[in-house]
This record gives structure tokens, sequence and C-alpha cells, in this order.
């Protein structure tokens, strides 16, 4: 898989590329939702903190970060938002994909993209968003999105990249190798489920599609798995 800009950043300081770890300072900053400290950039950045402590310190000058008011980390700042918005109005090829199948199957639709085993978020069905998106990200072994992405791992990598057992790992790969699509029911919000089908290019994992809905209707919404599957397939496409 391709690098981040929080994996370049970290290898390009030694050649003076501040530019680089801003970057990755806030790619890491927009996937912690909540908020991130200084120290946990220079950890997982794999850079000196006071080297962070300076580039942090000018994208809050700059208003791209914002210390947050119990001043436990930063989150993304003003600049961040205007920014997104102005991007708002261009809108991603995908969308068009997503839109078809909302309206066809008439289920909440999200796509993901995979990245250096993490996830990100690409489309969110603006009408019926996620229950937690946090969580959907940071805990891959509580949302079908995740599931797609630890059944491709080996189970040990799995286990380390979910914090979680690796039998639990193993059985998840079975369940979801029987059913043929994978499946959440409740593990982050009692009255939500999902299920989800990988989108491949080539050979690659990429990312997943998932269908959402309320529990007593997620086998219900299996019906619509030819058409959940055909829609990847025109991500894949479009990605590739």
């Amino acid at each position: 898989m391709s690098q981040s800009r929080a994996e370049r950043a970290s290898g390009a300081i030694g050649s003076g590329d501040r530019l680089a770890l801003a970057f990755g300072v806030l790619e890491l900053v927009a996937q912690r939702r909540t908020g991130i400290s200084a120290n946990e950039l220079a950890e997982t950045l794999g850079v000196g903190r006071s080297t962070v402590y300076r580039v942090v310190n000018s994208l809050v000058q700059q208003e791209f970060l914002l210390r947050r008011p119990d001043l436990t980390g930063f989150i993304l700042g003003v600049r961040v938002v205007e920014l997104a918005q102005l991007l708002s109005f261009a809108p991603r090829p995908e969308a068009v994909v997503l839109t078809e199948l909302r309206r066809e199957t008439g289920a909440a639709a999200h796509l993901a993209r995979f990245a250096n085993e993490r996830i990100e978020i690409v489309d969110e069905d603006p009408d019926r968003p996620l229950a937690d998106a946090a969580t959907l990200v940071a805990e891959p072994a509580r949302s079908a999105i995740g599931h797609v992405l630890l059944v491709e791992l080996p189970p040990a990598r799995a286990a380390r990249v979910a914090r979680v057992p690796r039998e639990e790992v193993v059985e998840l790969a079975e369940a979801t190798a029987v059913r043929g699509y994978a499946q959440q029911v409740g593990l982050i919000e009692p009255g939500r489920a999902c299920i989800a089908v990988p989108v491949r290019v080539g050979d690659r994992l990429a990312g997943a599609l998932a269908l959402a809905s309320e529990p007593r209707r997620i086998s219900a919404e299996a019906r619509h798995l030819g058409r959940l599957r055909e829609a990847a397939d025109r991500v894949a496409a479009l990605w590739g």
C-alpha cells in the first residue's frame, strides 16, 4: 500500500522537510476527531517532541489547529474547516455511485478507504450519518467496514491492529467467510447494524462499502448484496 502523509513525514524530517511534517500532523489530527496531544503526535510520527511542538505551534498560530479547551490536545482549526467547505463544492466521483445506491436500496450507505491498515471515511450518508465515526475508525473490530479490513490481514496482525484477542479475529474471519460479507449488529450502538463488502482495485483491498440499518432489518438488507457489490466494483474502477 502507498505511504500516508504521516509516514512520509517521519522519513522526511532529516532533510528539513517541515511541510511534509505539517501535512502529517494535520492528517493525524483529522483522524482523531476528539483531539490528539503533541506527545502522541511525536510518538506516532517518530520525530522529536521539540520538532513537533514547533510545527504544531505554527499551525495553531495560522489557525489550522486549535487547542482543546481543556488543553489536553489539538483539533482541526477554522482554516481547515474553510478549506473543507471550498472543496465540498467539487463532489468526489464516487458521490454519484453512492447517491444511486442510497436511492435504489433505501438504506444508509457509507464508503471508506483503507490506507496502511487505517480507515478513512470517504463518503458518509448525509441524511443518516454514522452512529460514531470516531469509534469506527479507532476500533475496527466493532464495525462491518473494519471487519472487511481485519479479515484481509494475517490473524496475528489483525489482532494487533484491532487490539483484540487473536481468537476473536479468527472467529470473525470464519463468520465473514460463511456469510460472504461482513456484518455487525449493535457493536457500536445498540440500535444500529450494517453489512459491508470490499472495494478491490486489482488484487489490492482499497476500501469497503457498507449499508446500515436497524438490527431487525439487517437480514433484509442482505437482499441488496448484488447491488452493493456492483456499486463497490464501480467505485473500484474510479479508484483504479
